[in-house]
């Protein structure tokens, strides 16, 4: 199941083209995510800044295929790719206006013990939450020879 999220886009957002700066993306894509993460019911504060844990980037990427455009409102779609023990997937698809695929991008994030920066087991409510966003990945059946 994804997790969708609407966003406009703003000027101070662009470049003089007016075309979305390439590095903003990812404050759209974290936007989408820290309303994700509020869908869930954990207080954002706490899980963002105040709680045991800390759950920094270890990895992003992003491939752009169409121009994002001043104004234009954005969908961006979020699924869970993969849960670990200690870290979680995302993958987000960004649509334009018309449903066309702007970006493709992925994030890897790991929870971390605020204390030591060192890798922590996923909450539980919260393991349980990423796991109901995740795509099932599906196996081909292949005919017994």
């Amino acid at each position: 199941m994804s997790f969708q999220a609407a966003i406009q886009v703003r000027f101070q957002d662009v470049d003089a083209g007016g075309v979305l700066f390439f590095g903003r993306i990812f404050d759209y894509l974290h936007f989408a995510y820290e309303e994700m993460v509020a869908s869930s019911g954990v207080d954002r504060a706490r899980y963002f800044a105040g709680a045991e844990y800390l759950v920094p980037i270890a990895h992003a990427e992003a491939d752009y295929r169409s121009p994002i455009l001043h104004g234009e409102r954005i969908d961006v779609a979020i699924v869970v790719g993969r849960v670990g023990r200690a870290s979680f997937q995302l993958n987000y698809r960004v649509t334009g206006p018309d449903g066309s695929l702007r970006v493709e991008a992925t994030t890897i994030h790991a929870f971390v013990n605020r204390e030591t920066m060192r890798p922590i087991p996923i909450p539980h409510a919260l393991r349980a939450f990423f796991n109901g966003h995740a795509v099932q990945e599906t196996v081909a059946d292949h005919p017994a020879k």
